[in-house]
């Protein structure tokens, strides 16, 4: 059994995992980790592409409907570590970063379920400083001063009781997004914590798997409702959505939103068969 697991999930990333696993795969063998890449119903030959030039990976394929929650779900499942590494197939780590994020993980008690490193992106935000809050009937992300913290999907080393203990993401989030905000309010529900590692670096090229396409920004907003009502449907803040909600769709139409009206649209239909 290793003490150290890393899952990656990757949907159509062969040519992503070619330019970063290198890098990924030397900190795994340094810390004495197995490391497992979940090909999430690609279509590019990723398992005859990986396999041949990264033997060391374990490949596990998916079929059916691609999946981010799904894919690291039966990553995490099917991992032996002790100590659970979630991560994108668009980051690149420090030298010696697995090794002092376990390190520090190891030394916490058992209310820390998960550690993050410092995870900057291209435009200079950090995904490990992200929050959520509820503001004017709305459950936003972001760098904020306030709010909660929640483990990021492009990087967060997991305790594996904790893991199991949370039953790993929501699968009403599928395909994709607001998974890892959900599990940071299921872990403040469950009097877990986050140790923030700020001086060990997780580098994300944010963007290069999902972009931001037009169906991209829909399913965000879609995924916002649906974490809403899992998560902000108390009566004080029912009532302040249901009086703000009408003001943030009449200013999406006047600024041309369709990502916010389209997505809202959306999730009532998603509400009829979740």
């Amino acid at each position: 059994m290793k003490e150290l697991s890393v899952v990656i999930p990757s949907k159509n990333g062969a040519g992503i995992l070619q330019k970063y696993l290198a890098a990924i795969v030397e900190e795994v063998q340094t810390a004495g980790g197995e490391l497992i890449v979940v090909d999430d119903c690609s279509e590019d030959d990723t398992q005859e592409r990986i396999s041949a030039k990264f033997p060391f990976v374990k490949l596990i394929e998916r079929t059916g409907e691609p999946a981010f929650c799904r894919a690291v779900n039966l990553g995490m499942r099917i991992a032996s570590g002790k100590y659970l590494l979630l991560l994108n197939d668009d980051t690149v780590p420090e030298r010696g970063s697995f090794e002092a994020l376990l390190d520090s993980l190891k030394k916490t008690d058992d209310s820390v379920a998960v550690a993050m490193p410092s995870i900057p992106r291209p435009d200079g935000s950090d995904d490990s400083a992200f929050r959520w809050l509820f503001r004017k009937g709305l459950a936003v992300t972001g760098q904020f001063s306030q709010g909660h913290l929640y483990p990021s999907g492009a990087c967060a080393l997991w305790k594996r009781d904790a893991w199991d203990k949370l039953q790993g993401f929501d699968c009403r989030y599928a395909p994709i997004y607001w998974e890892d905000t959900d599990m940071g309010v299921r872990m403040h529900n469950s009097g877990y914590s986050i140790l923030r590692c700020p001086e060990i670096i997780v580098k994300h090229m944010h963007a290069e798997t999902m972009g931001a396409s037009p169906e991209t920004c829909l399913l965000r907003e879609r995924n916002r409702f649906i974490f809403m009502e899992a998560n902000c449907s108390g009566p004080g803040m029912a009532i302040r959505t249901a009086l703000w909600l009408p003001l943030h769709l009449t200013y999406a139409v006047i600024t041309r939103n369709r990502a916010f009206t389209e997505g809202y649209k959306a999730y009532r239909k998603w509400r009829q068969n979740p």
